[in-house]
Protein backbone atom coordinates (compact mmCIF):
# COMPACT_ATOMS: atom_id res chain seq x y z
CA UNK A 1 0.00 0.00 0.00
CA UNK A 2 3.05 2.44 0.85
CA UNK A 3 3.90 2.45 -3.02
CA UNK A 4 0.39 2.94 -4.46
CA UNK A 5 0.04 5.81 -1.65
CA UNK A 6 3.59 7.22 -2.84
CA UNK A 7 2.89 6.41 -6.73
CA UNK A 8 -0.57 8.28 -6.29
CA UNK A 9 0.41 11.09 -4.78
CA UNK A 10 2.83 11.66 -7.02
CA UNK A 11 0.46 11.36 -9.67
CA UNK A 12 -1.68 13.82 -8.48
CA UNK A 13 0.70 16.56 -8.43
CA UNK A 14 1.96 16.16 -12.36
CA UNK A 15 0.29 18.65 -14.32
CA UNK A 16 -1.28 17.30 -17.75
CA UNK A 17 -2.12 14.05 -15.91
CA UNK A 18 -4.76 11.63 -17.59
CA UNK A 19 -8.07 11.48 -16.11
CA UNK A 20 -8.25 8.29 -15.04
CA UNK A 21 -11.88 8.67 -12.96
CA UNK A 22 -13.81 5.72 -14.81
CA UNK A 23 -11.46 3.94 -15.67
CA UNK A 24 -10.20 0.13 -14.56
CA UNK A 25 -6.49 -0.81 -13.33
CA UNK A 26 -5.15 -4.07 -14.45
CA UNK A 27 -7.01 -5.64 -11.76
CA UNK A 28 -10.42 -4.50 -12.82
CA UNK A 29 -10.66 -2.25 -10.58
CA UNK A 30 -11.87 1.30 -10.76
CA UNK A 31 -9.02 3.59 -10.31
CA UNK A 32 -11.49 5.94 -8.03
CA UNK A 33 -11.97 2.41 -5.78
CA UNK A 34 -8.18 2.40 -5.64
CA UNK A 35 -8.09 5.92 -4.29
CA UNK A 36 -10.52 4.86 -1.86
CA UNK A 37 -9.25 2.14 -0.58
CA UNK A 38 -5.77 3.97 -0.07
CA UNK A 39 -7.26 6.79 1.66
CA UNK A 40 -10.06 7.82 3.99
CA UNK A 41 -11.93 11.32 4.22
CA UNK A 42 -8.95 12.85 5.58
CA UNK A 43 -5.61 10.29 5.39
CA UNK A 44 -2.01 11.59 5.65
CA UNK A 45 0.11 11.25 3.05
CA UNK A 46 3.93 12.62 4.23
CA UNK A 47 2.25 16.29 5.02
CA UNK A 48 -0.52 16.01 2.53
CA UNK A 49 -3.90 15.18 3.30
CA UNK A 50 -6.44 13.55 1.39
CA UNK A 51 -9.83 15.59 2.14
CA UNK A 52 -13.55 15.21 0.23
CA UNK A 53 -15.23 18.25 -0.45
CA UNK A 54 -18.58 18.33 1.19
CA UNK A 55 -21.44 20.92 -0.34
CA UNK A 56 -22.00 23.11 -2.27
CA UNK A 57 -19.85 26.49 -1.16
CA UNK A 58 -17.02 25.91 -3.62
CA UNK A 59 -19.24 25.48 -7.06
CA UNK A 60 -18.16 25.52 -9.44
CA UNK A 61 -14.64 24.64 -9.14
CA UNK A 62 -15.27 22.43 -6.48
CA UNK A 63 -18.07 20.18 -6.83
CA UNK A 64 -19.45 18.00 -3.11
CA UNK A 65 -17.19 14.77 -3.22
CA UNK A 66 -15.13 16.26 -5.17
CA UNK A 67 -11.59 15.19 -3.10
CA UNK A 68 -9.04 17.34 -3.06
CA UNK A 69 -4.87 17.01 -2.22
CA UNK A 70 -3.83 19.55 0.43
CA UNK A 71 -0.48 19.97 0.75
CA UNK A 72 0.46 21.32 4.49
CA UNK A 73 3.70 22.58 3.78
CA UNK A 74 3.49 25.27 1.50
CA UNK A 75 2.42 29.10 2.09
CA UNK A 76 -1.08 30.23 0.71
CA UNK A 77 -1.24 32.65 -1.65
CA UNK A 78 -3.92 35.19 -2.69
CA UNK A 79 -6.71 33.24 -5.05
CA UNK A 80 -5.44 29.86 -3.75
CA UNK A 81 -7.76 27.06 -1.81
CA UNK A 82 -6.77 26.61 1.40
CA UNK A 83 -8.01 24.44 4.14
CA UNK A 84 -8.57 25.90 7.67
CA UNK A 85 -10.17 24.47 11.28
CA UNK A 86 -13.60 26.65 11.49
CA UNK A 87 -12.91 28.75 14.27
CA UNK A 88 -16.37 28.46 15.74
CA UNK A 89 -17.31 24.71 15.41
CA UNK A 90 -14.42 22.37 16.50
CA UNK A 91 -13.42 19.92 14.23
CA UNK A 92 -15.22 20.85 11.13
CA UNK A 93 -13.17 22.52 8.45
CA UNK A 94 -13.20 25.20 6.01
CA UNK A 95 -12.59 25.04 2.41
CA UNK A 96 -12.39 28.28 0.94
CA UNK A 97 -10.41 30.55 -1.85
CA UNK A 98 -7.59 33.04 0.08
CA UNK A 99 -9.34 36.58 -0.99
CA UNK A 100 -6.54 38.40 1.22
CA UNK A 101 -4.37 37.96 4.08
CA UNK A 102 -4.68 40.91 7.02
CA UNK A 103 -2.80 41.18 10.15
CA UNK A 104 -5.31 39.89 11.91
CA UNK A 105 -5.86 36.72 10.08
CA UNK A 106 -7.27 35.11 6.23
CA UNK A 107 -9.58 36.81 4.57
CA UNK A 108 -11.85 33.45 3.14
CA UNK A 109 -14.52 33.46 0.50
CA UNK A 110 -16.33 30.55 -0.89
CA UNK A 111 -17.16 30.72 -4.76
CA UNK A 112 -20.26 30.28 -4.50
CA UNK A 113 -21.43 33.39 -1.93
CA UNK A 114 -25.13 31.80 -1.69
CA UNK A 115 -24.15 28.60 0.13
CA UNK A 116 -20.84 29.28 1.26
CA UNK A 117 -20.18 30.05 5.29
CA UNK A 118 -16.97 32.37 5.01
CA UNK A 119 -15.06 35.23 6.47
CA UNK A 120 -18.36 37.32 5.26
CA UNK A 121 -19.98 36.09 7.93
CA UNK A 122 -17.43 34.65 10.68
CA UNK A 123 -14.45 37.76 9.80
CA UNK A 124 -11.07 37.48 9.32
CA UNK A 125 -9.81 33.07 10.00
CA UNK A 126 -6.41 33.34 12.33
CA UNK A 127 -3.93 31.87 10.34
CA UNK A 128 -3.51 29.55 13.04
CA UNK A 129 -6.01 27.44 12.10
CA UNK A 130 -4.86 27.22 8.56
CA UNK A 131 -4.38 23.41 7.44
CA UNK A 132 -2.64 23.77 4.31
CA UNK A 133 -3.43 24.54 0.32
CA UNK A 134 -5.45 22.58 -2.17
CA UNK A 135 -2.96 21.39 -4.61
CA UNK A 136 -5.11 19.28 -7.09
CA UNK A 137 -8.33 17.38 -7.16
CA UNK A 138 -9.95 14.34 -7.80
CA UNK A 139 -13.68 14.79 -9.43
CA UNK A 140 -16.53 12.35 -8.33
CA UNK A 141 -17.04 9.67 -10.45
CA UNK A 142 -20.04 10.27 -12.28
CA UNK A 143 -23.25 8.38 -11.80
CA UNK A 144 -24.98 6.26 -14.15
CA UNK A 145 -28.24 5.57 -13.98
CA UNK A 146 -29.88 2.10 -15.23
CA UNK A 147 -30.90 3.45 -17.93
CA UNK A 148 -27.27 4.17 -19.33
CA UNK A 149 -25.30 1.20 -18.21
CA UNK A 150 -24.67 -1.60 -20.12
CA UNK A 151 -26.11 -5.24 -19.63
CA UNK A 152 -23.90 -7.72 -20.12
Amino acid sequence: AVKWHLLLSAWLDLPGRPNLIGRRNPDGKPYAALADSLFSTAAPLDRRLLLQVQGDSMLPHLASEDRILVNQRIRPKRGDIVVAWHPRKPGVRLIKRLHRLEPNGMHLLGDNPSASTDSRQLGAIPTALLIGVAVSRLRRPPTTSSATRSHR
